[in-house]
């Protein structure tokens, strides 16, 4: 019986430091700064229907965009059972930590920073990067109607 008690504190540590080093290495360094626009695939934004698609946002559409610390990349990539879905991420790039240094998104799912080559996988929803140790800061996509989307964070 004692040892039975003594198992679940252990794993349950064990399970918190194990978060704990996860949040770490995967944190964007880029400030939270607030995240509000609107996207519509029937009209505007159309040229974000076909797959890999990006589009970025540097300057606000409506005065009640807020664009995050470098501006909004919204890609349409791939949820993990393969659909079409989108995912949007701060431009700024996490290695950098500038406003002005912004990642520039390919015909392949990636993004590239031109000042310091970090690479970032764009497709699956992750702006993993590919060599270095933050990923890009990712924002929360919401389907708001047809076609019609909201970016916030």
């Amino acid at each position: 019986m004692m040892s039975k008690l003594c198992i679940k504190p252990t794993m349950a540590m064990l399970i918190w430091c194990g978060f704990l080093a996860c949040t770490d290495t995967e944190r964007s360094p880029i400030p939270d700064m607030q995240v509000s626009l609107s996207i519509d695939l029937n009209y505007q934004d159309a040229d974000l229907v076909p797959a890999l698609a990006t589009k970025s946002f540097t300057v606000p559409r409506v005065a009640t965009d807020k664009l995050g610390f470098g501006g909004v990349l919204v890609i349409n990539g791939y949820s993990a059972n393969g659909a079409p879905t989108l995912f949007a991420y701060d431009l700024a790039c996490p290695v950098e930590v500038e406003r002005d240094v912004k990642v520039i998104a390919d015909e392949a799912g990636r993004a590239t920073c031109p000042k310091c080559g970090a690479t970032f996988v764009l497709a699956w929803g992750s702006g993993m990067p590919e060599k270095s140790k933050h990923p890009l800061k990712s924002y929360l996509v919401r389907q708001t109607g047809e076609r019609k989307y909201s970016v916030r964070n």
